[in-house]
């Protein structure tokens, strides 16, 4: 009997590790979004607000979105997650998903008053996670969240820079 108990009580010393990896790793795969528009979304919104005096945020999206939420500076992922109601991960890897978004090093990611995030969701799912320097174009005078069939915006150009206001 004294053989059964000590593998009995190795193998549960073994399946809580192992239970404990497998639930960390369902959460990351779930709350991670692939960003694939990124790149292509930064560069039709930078074309555009060097170019044009307002649009329609549609007209930039190359994806389905539902809200789109302003995360205004100095906000921490956790503050995120609760405006935008669900939570999420940018990280490519589950290592990177550790440390950064399970550990104090990725709390804050807006750690300067330059940059603030665009955060668009479709249903309850976050389809991109956009960093934006405020002196590039700054959307921190909107309210949010914004709903996608009202997303027509002005860009203020008077103070030098590209300040995005709501179309009334």
């Amino acid at each position: 009997m004294k053989i059964k108990s000590k593998t009995v009580i190795k193998a549960v010393f073994l399946a809580i590790p192992l239970i404990l990896f497998l639930s960390s790793y369902i959460n990351f795969s779930s709350q991670k979004i692939n960003n694939e528009h990124l790149e292509s979304f930064k560069n039709e919104l930078m074309t555009t607000v060097q170019q044009k005096l307002s649009f329609d945020m549609n007209n930039l999206t190359p994806f389905e979105w539902d809200r789109m939420y302003i995360i205004r500076p100095y906000t921490s992922r956790t503050e995120m997650q609760k405006i935008v109601g669900t939570k999420w991960t940018t990280a490519d890897t589950y290592i990177g998903y550790l440390t950064f978004d399970k550990t104090w090093f990725g709390e804050y990611p807006l750690d300067d008053d330059i940059f603030h995030k665009l955060i668009f969701v479709k249903g309850n799912k976050v389809v991109l996670d956009v960093t934006l320097d405020r002196s590039d174009v700054d959307f921190t005078q909107i309210n949010s969240p914004v709903i996608n069939g009202n997303a027509l915006f002005i860009i203020d150009k008077t103070s030098g820079g590209n300040v995005i206001k709501a179309s009334k």
